[in-house]
């Protein structure tokens, strides 16, 4: 039986709850973790704009509530989720800049883009959800080389950064 609210203000509730449980879902769990339960769950698919307009009205709703977290980080986690639990590929991507101190962000990509926002050209990626299938586990280095010229190691020094793939499955 179809619901009889539209469609925008069930993505909304869909969102607002989402915003309101995670503070809770980081405190317990990893973040690859996370980023997998985030990702399970279809719900009806929806057009971009409608999942902007529900994504907005929860941020409304949580930037007056002192008591939920409204950072970068909270925004595109609840962003990548909907996003992709809507039929979207989605990617969820951290990154640092160093335009005199170090600073971090965390956003959102479809097609290789950032969604929904303009980025500092000094953003180096750090850490990217889902990522291609490396072969290496989840907690072997990647050593891929150092994207950051500014980080004082040579560009084609490795980074020793930990691998943020999740394992590769087995063949079977």
């Amino acid at each position: 039986m179809p619901s009889p609210l539209p469609q925008h203000l069930r993505l909304s509730a869909t969102a607002l709850g989402l915003r309101l449980s995670l503070p809770l879902r980081v405190a317990q769990s990893s973040l690859p973790a996370l980023l997998d339960a985030l990702s399970r769950g279809a719900i009806e698919p929806a057009p971009l704009d409608v999942i902007d307009e529900a994504l907005a009205r929860a941020d409304a709703i949580t930037h007056r509530l002192r008591f939920v977290p409204d950072t970068c980080f909270y925004r595109s986690l609840a962003r990548f989720s909907l996003l992709r639990r809507a039929g979207h590929a989605a990617r969820f991507v951290m990154g640092l800049s160093r335009p005199g101190e170090i600073e971090g962000h965390a956003w959102v990509e479809l097609d290789g883009a950032p969604y929904g926002e303009e980025l500092s050209s000094d953003l180096v990626v750090t850490y990217a959800y889902p990522c291609p299938r490396s072969g290496l586990r989840s907690d072997e280095p990647s050593y891929a080389p150092n994207p950051c010229p500014r980080s004082g190691l040579r560009s084609d020094e490795p980074s020793y950064a930990p691998n943020p793939c999740p394992p590769k499955e087995p063949a079977a």
